[in-house]
């Protein structure tokens, strides 16, 4: 499940920028900017000083805004995503209200991973276009471009999953150039080698190790520049490799690097990080004809991905099942509940065959995998 890898790298590159914004604004601003440092490490925490901050901004917009942009991102952090809507949809409203364009591409751009996360996809390109749409209208100044980069690269990341890699990889290009186009700009690098890791991936599950390679080496040539790097960054793209190394079939390297990583990831509580090197170091203790060892992750991976599916089957029927916010009649009502109703239901069905297939098809590689094994031996 690497979406929610790259929901954790990407997201992060939203706040940057958050920051200058309060400036001068003591001492909430200051509270502000640790509760921003705080979402990857301790969304909990980074959402009780956004909240009492923005108990507090009183008729400061700005500042309630930015409070806003980061309980939004928190509570994706926490895969809250019915709360992490909530916020965002405030913030919009709050930056259309005071034509605060900048914050308003950025919740659009928030708002539109949040739903390509659940793989509503045509929500998710309906806010990325309104982000776009408001961009084309009023323009960005160089040093906040990386925001259309971003809107590119949530695109990619929709376009992987609802239509093919090599759909997606166009977008990541696009984005790429953006990035390359601002280098000088700190953040741009950042998210240029975002860029190169999330191209790399969607290679590498198209089985194709050698183009990954090169992305991963460009990825890799950027972080080295960066005068620090987040650590969640630095976990995904060490993933990354360990996938590159298990379809070249060095299962020892591969293994190696994940073991080293997992402890990280359970410190940094990233959720779905966990799942993928539980998943990976399955395939690759079959490969390695290690079944005490295959067994025990391919369980740990089937648990958390039940834990994970159930979190967001919950979060998507708590979202279709949001009150209407108008009501015109009772039989207006009877037939919105009946909509709302036939609404869950397809999607909770939907879920179930998404998962079923899930399965079949993991089932279905893992054979292959042993099958392979057994050949080479």
């Amino acid at each position: 499940m690497w979406k929610q890898l790259r929901f954790s790298v990407l997201s992060c590159t939203f706040l940057f920028g958050f920051f200058l914004i309060l400036k001068g604004q003591e001492p909430l601003s200051q509270k502000l900017d640790t509760a921003n440092q705080l979402i990857y490490s301790n969304p909990e925490k980074a959402i009780e000083i956004a909240q009492e901050i923005y108990a507090q901004s009183n008729e400061n917009k700005s500042l309630k805004l930015s409070a806003l942009l980061t309980l939004g991102t928190a509570y994706s952090e926490k895969f809250d995503l019915e709360k992490s809507i909530e916020t965002l949809l405030e913030a919009v409203e709050i930056a259309k209200s005071e034509n605060d364009y900048i914050n308003q591409i950025r919740a659009l751009s928030l708002l539109g991973y949040q739903y390509q996360i659940m793989q509503i996809n045509d929500k998710t390109h309906a806010y990325l276009d309104e982000a776009e749409s408001v961009m084309d209208q009023h323009g960005l100044p160089d040093s906040l471009m990386y925001l259309r980069g971003n809107n590119y690269s949530i695109k990619a990341l929709t376009y992987q999953q609802s239509l093919d890699c090599g759909f997606a990889v166009d977008y990541f290009n696009k984005a790429i150039l953006i990035y390359k186009s601002l280098e000088n700009n700190e953040i741009s690098r950042t998210n240029l080698s975002i860029a190169y890791l999330n191209k790399a991936v969607c290679f590498l599950e198209n089985k194709n190790p050698d183009s990954a390679r090169l992305a991963l080496t460009q990825s890799d040539l950027i972080l080295d520049e960066l005068d620090s790097v987040e650590e969640d960054i630095s976990i995904s793209q060490e993933i990354a490799w360990a996938k590159y190394y298990l379809q070249t079939r060095d299962y020892k390297k591969s293994v190696e690097i994940l073991n080293e990583n997992l402890s990280k990831v359970k410190e940094l509580s990233q959720v779905g990080m966990d799942l993928d090197i539980y998943q990976l170091l399955s395939q690759n203790y079959l490969a390695l004809n290690d079944m005490g060892q295959y067994n025990y992750y391919s369980n740990l991976y089937i648990e958390t991905q039940k834990k994970i599916s159930e979190a967001e089957k919950k979060s998507i029927t708590h979202i279709i099942n949001k009150p209407p916010e108008t009501k015109k009649t009772s039989t207006g009502n009877s037939s919105k509940t009946f909509s709302v109703v036939i609404l869950i239901l397809a999607v909770i069905l939907g879920l179930i065959l998404f998962f079923s297939i899930k399965s079949f098809r993991l089932k279905k590689k893992l054979k292959k995998l042993k099958l392979n094994q057994d050949l080479d031996s």
